[in-house]
């Protein structure tokens, strides 16, 4: 995305709001962009500006949920050397995906996307290309950069990498989406590690 002058972005930012605000209040099919401008108190003109549609809208929604933990966990810069590199870089990842998946807002907009993709399919394609795929990206490259320096042994590398994830994903099910509370429970530190050391017993290399 091009860098946006603060004005721009200020301009941005209001816009999302807006729409995320929406989105979550009538829906993703019932929020047309005419009240999306007015929430945001925009002409539609302007709005049309800055998004294409309502599609380009909640990308860009689930963009910003999801931004930190793309800046902050950049894991193309890590090469684990040994099994204790790995199981740090893990517990790590495994931290940050629970940190970015059990988000209030981010929970809320995820349920919006279930009760919405019978209606709107395409609503379903959307948000697996902008946030579960880019999750496992970044476990699968992270297991290759360790293959690479003979820490794991890998074969089928995608089984792998939801083999990773997949235990944390049920806590976002169970004690996120699934939960009344609220702010959602998440694992604590020793939950994570125990996943990270019965995977690390799958793959590493002894």
């Amino acid at each position: 995305m091009t860098e946006l002058l603060p004005r721009a972005k200020a301009k941005r930012d209001q816009i999302r709001k807006a729409a995320q605000q929406l989105f979550l209040e009538k829906g993703f099919v019932s929020s047309s962009m005419d009240a999306i401008a007015a929430e945001a108190g925009v002409s539609k003109q302007t709005l049309y500006s800055y998004y294409s549609g309502k599609e380009d809208l909640l990308i860009d929604v689930f963009r910003r949920i999801i931004h930190n933990f793309s800046q902050e966990f950049e894991v193309s810069n890590l090469t684990p050397c040994n099994r204790e590199e790995l199981q740090e870089a893990l517990i790590y990842l495994a931290q940050k995906i629970i940190a970015c998946l059990m988000q209030t807002e981010y929970l809320a907009l995820v349920r919006l996307i279930i009760s919405e993709t019978p209606k709107f399919p395409q609503l379903g394609i959307l948000f697996r290309s902008t946030v579960p795929e880019r999750i496992m990206q970044h476990v699968s490259l992270l297991l290759e950069q360790a293959k690479t320096q003979g820490v794991v042994k890998i074969d089928k590398e995608e089984a792998v990498t939801r083999m990773f994830v997949g235990p944390l994903i049920t806590y976002v099910l169970l004690d996120g989406l699934f939960a009344a509370e609220s702010p959602p429970s998440r694992p604590n530190p020793k939950q994570i590690e125990e996943i990270v050391d019965l995977f690390m017993k799958t793959v590493v290399i002894d």
